[in-house]
């Protein structure tokens, strides 16, 4: 395979995931995928306002060649327009999928399910307001290229910007982990991570956390997995709407922090250990994924989850 530099990490990446045109005839039968190299989730609840902005951004950067990235739209049983808003986007951009359900389970079980229904070699998720720009997107995909999991990290300290308060509560909460768990990370809750599609897979069929706290627990499970992760410098810009309630929501993200820590000790998480993770030049010669229909969802997924 070839490796290509551009200048723009984001570009390279999904460059040196293609093959080559030379070589033999059965060369080219093995290494030509059907699947796309990137997929985005944006998991969304009642972003009927904010969406459109988000996809077209987003669309606008994206490589435009058919098959080549997915976007896929995870609204979580919103109650407004969301998915209709989300729908008539996709009809007009085949880059665009939606997966919908009801009822609203909470943004850990949004991305998951979009994590394990994502068809591309390279999964990366990103706030469905707009938080992140796609230059920051392109420094996680670059990321990728040296490790298997890439996470935003944003300013120093917490991490989060914004009012004082938000922000004071932000380092409380990443001191709270680093002491809970034993987590190294700045920032484990910016909402911008990306993965190899192996070590996603590895990582959110064993994920359990529904809330906010779903962050801490994939990275508790990166480093069980002995996965090694990137931290990406980005700039998250504040956005007016959070659905974030800081007190109510960071004591029931400590909540659910205390509960994955019960379960490590319990070892109700089963045997977790180690995986070897193919490289990108493994997984871009690997066999066709399987069909959405047979990509495992989440535990106790809605019966009517619906993909469009």
């Amino acid at each position: 395979m070839t490796v290509t530099t551009s200048g723009n990490p984001q570009s390279d990446q999904l460059a040196n995931l293609r093959p080559t045109t030379g070589g033999t005839a059965e060369a080219c039968r093995v290494s030509v995928r059907t699947a796309p190299a990137l997929t985005v989730i944006l998991p969304c609840y009642n972003e009927v306002e904010r969406l459109p902005g988000t996809l077209q951004t987003l669309l606008a950067h994206l490589p435009v060649i058919p098959g080549e990235v997915e976007v896929l739209v995870v609204d979580d049983g919103s109650t407004d327009a969301t998915v209709t808003v989300a729908r008539t986007v996709a009809a007009a951009d085949g880059r665009v999928r939606v997966l919908s359900y009801r009822p609203n389970r909470g943004k850990g079980f949004a991305v998951r399910t979009g994590m394990l229904a994502a068809q591309g070699e390279l999964v990366v998720f990103t706030d469905a307001d707009g938080s992140y720009q796609p230059s920051d997107l392109d420094r996680i995909v670059g990321a990728l290229g040296q490790a298997p999991v890439a996470i935003g990290a944003r300013g120093g300290g917490g991490g989060a910007r914004g009012p004082v308060a938000r922000r004071a509560a932000s380092r409380v909460f990443n001191l709270a982990i680093r002491g809970a768990l034993g987590l190294p990370f700045g920032d484990t809750q910016s909402g911008l991570k990306g993965f190899r599609r192996a070590a996603g897979r590895q990582i959110f069929r064993q994920a359990r956390v529904d809330g906010f706290a779903f962050d801490v627990e994939v990275l508790w499970l990166a480093r069980q997995l002995g996965l090694e992760v990137a931290e990406v410098h980005v700039q998250a810009m504040e956005r007016q709407g959070s659905k974030v309630q800081m007190v109510a929501d960071a004591l029931g993200m400590l909540g659910e922090v205390w509960a994955v820590r019960r379960a490590r000790t319990s070892q109700a998480y089963g045997e977790v250990g180690p995986v070897p993770i193919p490289s990108l030049e493994a997984a871009a010669g690997a066999a066709d994924l399987p069909p959405l229909a047979a990509v495992a969802t989440p535990a106790g997924a809605p019966p009517a989850l619906q993909a469009s």
